[in-house]
């Protein structure tokens, strides 16, 4: 058992600095909120730093003022790298000038095991479940809000349990979470169903890019990022929107592609014929599971989507 290590780790070191991906989601995000929660709690300094800023929707749990994108100017015992496959995904470099050892806590199955301490459940729905396993094993009576935070975690993760990964396992791990106190209703309604006006509406201008390529089986939607910034939305309004390129009949790839001037990135959906998870791997920095990636292309908008629309036509 890993356990043990992770203890014996956490008691020697006194600073700690959490971090996780670009494009914070619901997972990353309840993970380092628990993680916060539980050095904090045994005494330690922590500070969660992210390249990406916080979406606003995830503002109402608890301590989410902790986050960052300010990168902090000393260096930490610790680094723990929360939901994050490797360290190219995490979007900022010279993580050695941070902290000499990394404590790596993950679920992705293209994990690089770049930690001196390595905790990854590839079989996992979310990091989340992997923290709520620790705080089991340690027996911890936590408070409501970590039981909210691990929840968001592992419901964003499961797609509000839609997904494959929902188990059983799953289920009455949440089940357990709301004897806590968390709140699910209040959860799914923050997360799913709260949005803004200008939020709704970039949601549609996202919906009026869809379009169909080899015969159907491949749907794409589109959002230039300046386009967040134009219509007063923010960058979390269009999380999920990547999970409706897949339901249509028929498609059995979904992309959405999220663009500036240096950058394309693609949020890749599969409805199983295709492992999405190695497309994104095969480029520099990406990678994801086999239904749910996410990769980057540092070429302009219509090479890069030229090129993917090759690569997954090709797996086809």
């Amino acid at each position: 058992m890993i356990w043990p290590e992770l203890d014996a780790l956490l008691e020697k070191h006194s600073s700690f600095l959490i971090s996780s991906h670009r494009g914070l989601d619901g997972d990353c995000i309840g993970s380092q909120l628990a993680m916060y929660w539980y050095l904090t709690s045994i005494g330690k300094r922590a500070v969660v730093y992210n390249h990406d800023p916080l979406p606003t929707k995830f503002g109402f749990l608890t301590n989410a003022g902790v986050f960052s994108t300010e990168r902090p100017g000393d260096r930490f015992d610790v680094l723990v790298v929360l939901d994050c496959s490797n360290p190219s995904r995490l979007g900022w470099e010279r993580l050695s000038d941070m902290s000499d050892t990394i404590v790596n806590i993950d679920h992705h199955r293209d994990n690089a095991l770049f930690g001196a301490l390595n905790i990854v459940k590839k079989d996992g729905a979310a990091t989340g479940q992997i923290l709520y396993d620790y705080f089991a094993y340690k027996k911890l009576s936590y408070p409501p809000h970590v039981a909210e935070s691990l929840y968001a975690a592992i419901m964003t993760d499961t797609g509000a349990f839609r997904f494959s990964n929902t188990s059983g396992v799953i289920l009455r791990m949440c089940a357990d979470l709301c004897d806590r106190g968390a709140d699910s209703a209040l959860i799914y309604d923050k997360v799913y169903a709260s949005f803004s006006s200008n939020g709704l509406l970039l949601q549609s201008k996202i919906w009026s890019t869809l379009a169909f390529y080899h015969n159907g089986e491949i749907c794409s939607m589109e959002m230039p990022y300046a386009l967040i910034k134009d219509l007063g939305a923010t960058y979390g309004d269009s999380e999920g929107m990547a999970d409706f390129t897949i339901m249509g009949g028929g498609v059995e790839v979904g992309m959405l592609i999220k663009y500036n001037d240096k950058e394309t990135h693609f949020s890749l959906r599969s409805k199983g014929r295709v492992d999405v998870g190695k497309i994104a791997a095969s480029i520099e920095g990406g990678g994801g599971h086999s239904s749910a990636a996410g990769c980057t292309m540092t070429i302009p908008f219509a090479e890069a989507k030229a090129k993917m629309l090759a690569i997954i036509e090709k797996a086809l």
